[in-house]
């Protein structure tokens, strides 16, 4: 069975309370500096607001456009991440480094071990991009099933083109089968019930009275059930959905999760949406399996290299079967601007000596 991993749940603000074990661990930094003591590396930009908001919190910002490489990162006290990749030698540069603040859950743009060896404390904001990132994983969806790009394309280059000549399958009453059991899926799954569909799950790794009557009590997804079926194989998943949309974690055993093999096993029709990580899929035979037609459509918001654009997309960006996006699943004003907010906060407390929250490694 393929190791899939779920990442931990953690309740939004308007989820009700947060248990003390969801959100804090009772461990206080060691950190010899305060907030306003500290030199904070901003390492790529985050909500305007939060920017300022971090100014007022910590001694000092630096940007990328402000010094050299090799001057920023031996006097930074803290790096505020939410996207772009911190490497080994970046890490290793930042002698001083105490705490890598990520306003996101996902932390594999991070080199994991360097910050082991180094003792450099990470945290995160599970959770709070749930209900963005869903939103965008049906936009996609539907944007696929109802031909809306294509036909868009075809109107504004002077086609004249019938409704008789635009039918799409449209996605009320279509079998969606997701890959993770995260609070982005179950989130994804709620909208999809608007639409009758039918869910069908592959996580081996979540326990299988998740989402179910006989779940934890104290857990959110009891407070609203989604029908659903666990499937225990992958490929039994594909060849029976009609959609494929991943919601999992890239690490080394997902990495390279579809591809050519798994692109045989879907029906013709199907459509496979990824708004998790790139790299979970493999980008070159997602362009065979379009090109040959052993699947319908895509719709790509991560990628393998990212930012995406241009060529590093590969053929990807130029079908007329797929929609592509820049990594925008959680850019929704109000959720960045509480997401950056909330990093800061924790990087903030972290210095002042208190409790670390959401801390990962």
């Amino acid at each position: 069975m393929t190791y899939l991993p779920t990442p931990p749940s953690e309740p939004n603000s308007d989820r009700g309370t947060k248990t003390k074990t969801e959100t804090e661990i009772e461990i206080k930094s060691k950190s010899n500096i305060s907030s306003k003591e500290a030199t904070i590396y901003l390492h790529t930009p985050f909500h305007p607001k939060a920017e300022e908001y971090a100014k007022s919190k910590f001694g000092k910002i630096i940007r990328p456009e402000d010094e050299n490489f090799n001057e920023i990162f031996p006097q930074t006290d803290g790096i505020l991440l939410r996207v772009g990749n911190l490497t080994r030698d970046m890490i290793l540069k930042a002698n001083k480094l105490q705490i890598i603040s990520r306003n996101g859950v996902g932390i594999d743009n991070i080199h994991i071990e360097t910050a082991k060896e180094r003792g450099i404390t990470i945290t995160n904001c599970p959770g709070g991009n749930a209900q963005a990132v869903a939103e965008l994983a049906l936009t996609l969806t539907l944007t696929l099933l109802r031909r809306v790009v294509e036909i868009d394309n075809r109107i504004r280059l002077g086609e004249k083109v019938t409704s008789i000549k635009a039918l799409s399958p449209g996605l009320f009453g279509k079998t969606i089968g997701l890959i993770g059991m995260g609070d982005i899926s179950y989130e994804f799954s709620k909208l999809l019930l608007s639409f009758n569909c039918k869910i069908l799950i592959y996580s081996p790794t979540s326990n299988l009275k998740k989402w179910t009557l006989e779940d934890d009590p104290n857990s959110k997804y009891s407070s609203f059930i989604i029908p659903h079926k666990r499937i225990l194989n992958l490929n039994e998943l594909l060849k029976n959905s009609d959609v494929i949309s991943i919601h999992c974690p890239l690490n080394e055993k997902t990495k390279g999760l579809i591809g050519k093999e798994e692109f045989k096993k879907m029906k013709k029709n199907s459509i496979i949406i990824n708004t998790a990580r790139g790299g979970i899929i493999n980008e070159r035979e997602l362009e065979n399996a379009l090109e040959n037609n052993l699947i319908s459509g895509a719709g790509i918001d991560v990628w393998e290299i990212e930012p995406a654009f241009g060529d590093t997309m590969g053929k990807l960006g130029k079908l007329k079967n797929t929609v592509v996006l820049p990594h925008l699943g959680g850019s929704t004003d109000s959720v960045t601007l509480e997401g950056c907010m909330t990093a800061i906060d924790i990087m903030a407390d972290y210095f002042d000596g208190k409790p670390i929250k959401n801390r990962v490694i």
